[in-house]
């Protein structure tokens, strides 16, 4: 029997925003294929909310959130984890500067979720990605989809700012009645604009449709479960 010392750690670098860390952490409970408490994925989560706002940021309108992370990613190392997994889509705008200062491996959500993609994608479909104007700004997810010719949906600056966002910080505040309806008119937009998928890029989103029971789920990609499964590909594998 292995000693449950010896058992990887899983890292949890999260606080963006808390109610996502928690969500994922709750992915990792329902994933696993578990008969007793001693099977479960041991991970040690730095769920801290103070990290600087990575919209602000990356807008230059605030703090960067980078040399927080940083703090954070440090904890994680001292508690000897084996891999890092960051529950936050914009938040891999940084991805490449964390990995730098460490050798543990963090899990690349975005590139995780556009392989999955990749997996189901027939020639002519296109992608919508929902998801913030920061994180849409980076152009993360248009990159990774650009990598394999796939053609995407996006909204427009003004929708994001005047709907999505709002709702996106509802969803901080905890009222997901509020939130689920308008994240849900909002996905069923992309389809109408020609989007056979949708990428929930951002972690607040999938809590909400969820509340609201969105039938959009079923052609999503929800990023959070993708990034969960890949955690608990690693454990078991």
């Amino acid at each position: 029997m292995t000693d449950f010392a010896e058992l990887p750690i899983l890292g949890i670098l999260g606080g963006m925003g808390p109610a996502a860390a928690v969500d994922f952490q709750q992915r990792l409970l329902d994933t696993s294929i578990v008969t007793r408490d001693q099977e479960h994925i041991p991970a040690i989560i730095w769920n801290h909310g103070g990290i600087p706002d990575r919209q602000l940021a990356i807008n230059h309108l605030g703090q960067s959130p980078l040399q927080a992370m940083l703090v954070g990613l440090k904890v994680l190392e001292q508690s000897h984890v084996a891999k890092i997994a960051i529950p936050c889509n914009t938040a891999h705008f940084w991805h490449r500067d964390l990995q730098q200062h460490t050798d543990i491996e963090i899990f690349h959500m975005v590139e995780l979720t556009v392989q999955q993609i990749v997996k189901h994608y027939k020639f002519g479909e296109k992608v919508g990605i929902l998801a913030t104007q920061g994180a849409l700004s980076t152009e993360l997810y248009q990159r990774e989809l650009a990598k394999y010719d796939i053609p995407y949906v996006i909204h427009a600056e003004q929708v994001i700012e005047q709907e999505l966002m709002p709702a996106v910080y509802a969803v901080k505040r905890n009222q997901l009645a509020e939130a689920g309806p308008i994240l849900h008119a909002l996905s069923q937009r992309l389809v109408d604009a020609g989007a056979s998928y949708i990428i929930l890029a951002c972690t607040e989103i999938p809590i909400a449709l969820h509340a609201v029971q969105s039938p959009i789920l079923k052609i999503s990609f929800d990023t959070t479960q993708i990034l969960a499964n890949t955690c608990v590909d690693w454990f078991y594998e």
